[in-house]
């Protein structure tokens, strides 16, 4: 029988990868911090899920978040938003300028806008980067629909450094998040024993990589 010498090689090649791969498959530490993003998110958007199941208007909507706005740690900030991605409530009284305010005005967002407007799902934006006047957020929207049609969007934002703190990214000696193919926060150099992930969250995919303090 005539062996096929390219496929002995292939198949060889093949076999000898399959123990990296099956490493890096499965990296506890990484599958871990998975795990706990994954979770973090899925209460949050849980609790704004049950906001937005209220369908709030202007009048009612800081009764209908401030469950969530108590239970949250690094709660900054909530808004009603329209259909045309405009603020039209927000939850602190203090931040009423903020009303009227056309989110698409945000270059960060005008995609998010345009996916609400023509397929209506919850979402998670990359972590901003802060500001003088503006701390490091994550950003989480839920639309709300009445007949079909997008009637409303409730929104929180959360200081990105809860959110390090709550998965445990805060202990990290360097990470590094990726979020649609674009760098969104980072902290340290990693080395080649870094550890990542790549999770599917609302309308979008992190990539995250992190090397912990023990291990620099």
């Amino acid at each position: 029988m005539k062996i096929d010498s390219k496929l002995v090689i292939a198949t060889g090649l093949l076999v000898g990868m399959l123990p990296l791969a099956t490493f890096a498959a499965e990296d506890p530490v990484a599958q871990d911090m998975k795990a706990k993003v994954k979770a973090y998110f899925d209460a949050c958007f849980e609790d704004l899920r049950i906001v937005a199941e209220q369908k709030p208007d202007k009048h009612s909507f800081r009764d209908a978040i401030k469950p969530v706005a108590e239970k949250t740690d690094g709660f900054f900030g909530g808004t009603l938003i329209d259909p045309d991605f405009v603020i039209v409530q927000v939850y602190h009284k203090k931040n009423f300028l903020a009303r009227g305010y056309d989110l698409k005005k945000v270059e960060q967002l005008q995609d998010f806008a345009r996916e609400m407007k023509t397929d209506p799902r919850p979402q998670l934006s990359e972590p901003g980067h802060g500001s003088l006047v503006q701390p490091r957020l994550v950003a989480m929207r839920y639309p709300f629909k009445n007949e079909g049609e997008l009637a409303g969007i409730v929104s929180m934002m959360v200081r990105t450094e809860a959110f390090l703190q709550a998965v445990g990214l805060d202990k990290a000696s360097a990470y590094r998040i990726t979020c649609r193919g674009k760098l969104a926060e980072q902290k340290g150099d990693l080395s080649d024993k870094a550890h990542r992930f790549v999770l599917d969250l609302p309308s979008t995919t992190w990539e995250l990589e992190f090397e912990l303090e023990n291990e620099s």
